[in-house]
């Protein structure tokens, strides 16, 4: 059994067609493999106020309900609102998480998956604890390229950026015929990954971001530090497997449509990172993140 958990924001519900349907293609291209989703529905405005007063964080959900992957009986959803203490990504990935699956899915709204995304791990055969991650584009500095797809290689160059701050893009005058902040549709995504030949598998130095993550059963956990809501989750997981010796395998064949940059990601909020209640939150999250790892 594969499991796939998703964590949605309210401001995030205008990718989420193209996100289950994603995710309905793959489970169509695999109809032998036992595939569940479960999902939670965050309607928490401790970070992200309404940009509308009389809007209600519900209502963004509401037209979604008849999707077929929602209404899919291996579909479970949870939902998350201000009656909650803050929750966010990061707890979600912590605590969903099945040791008994074959693999745990990080699936991202905007992330959209290669066809024959389940597949492909339906096929993978490592019996140690391990990591599988799929190939990504061009990213920020040629650190990424070992996890790069193989026919995206060659576009980075070193990062001259100001340590974890990328504002400055490493490859913006790159001329990559795929950058990561180009926005990706399922069918360009499908007729680029048809391109790419047969499915090679390669363990790389570990280098993880967090969109469709596929974590081996077995792990100890947590993987992810108690008292880390969200930002650099993966980061944490990253060094956590270092430090345990977890490898990573990449799917360098098959390219995943993680869309940083897609149309209307953030809907119905005027809420950003560079403000002072999300700063506060995610320094709280980092010093969680500092101390967990200092402790193993």
């Amino acid at each position: 059994m594969i499991l796939v958990n998703l964590h949605q924001m309210y401001y995030e519900t205008q990718l989420i067609e193209e996100c289950w349907d994603s995710i309905l293609a793959a489970k169509k291209a695999a109809p032998n493999v036992e595939v569940k989703v479960k999902m939670c529905f965050n309607q928490q405005t401790y970070i992200e106020k309404p940009a509308n007063i009389l809007a209600k964080p519900s209502d963004f959900f509401n037209r979604h309900f008849d999707h077929p992957l929602f209404t899919d009986p291996t579909t479970e959803v949870v939902i998350k609102t201000d009656k909650d203490p803050f929750y966010n990504i990061a707890d979600w990935r912590r605590e969903v998480y099945d040791p008994e699956a074959k693999y745990t899915v990080w699936g991202e709204t905007d992330c959209i998956m290669p066809r024959d995304f389940f597949a492909i791990l339906d096929q993978i055969d490592i019996e140690q604890k391990h990591v599988v991650t799929f190939a990504s584009r061009p990213m920020w500095d040629n650190s990424w390229d070992v996890v790069t797809h193989k026919d995206l290689q060659g576009y980075s160059k070193p990062c001259q950026c100001p340590k974890d701050d990328h504002k400055e893009d490493c490859i913006e005058l790159l001329e990559a015929p795929l950058k990561y902040k180009d926005y990706i549709t399922q069918k360009e995504l499908d007729e680029f990954n048809d391109k790419s030949g047969d499915i090679e598998i390669t363990q790389v130095p570990l280098k993880i971001d967090g969109s469709l993550v596929c974590i081996s059963k077995g792990f100890d956990t947590p993987f992810i530090a108690p008292g880390m809501h969200f930002v650099r989750e993966d980061t944490c997981f990253e060094h956590y497997c270092r430090i345990k010796n977890i490898p990573q395998v990449c799917v360098k064949t098959r390219l995943k449509g993680h869309n940083y940059k897609a149309p209307h990601k953030r809907i119905g909020t005027t809420a950003t990172r560079e403000d002072d209640i999300f700063k506060q939150y995610a320094d709280k999250s980092i010093q969680a993140m500092q101390t967990f790892l200092q402790e193993l």
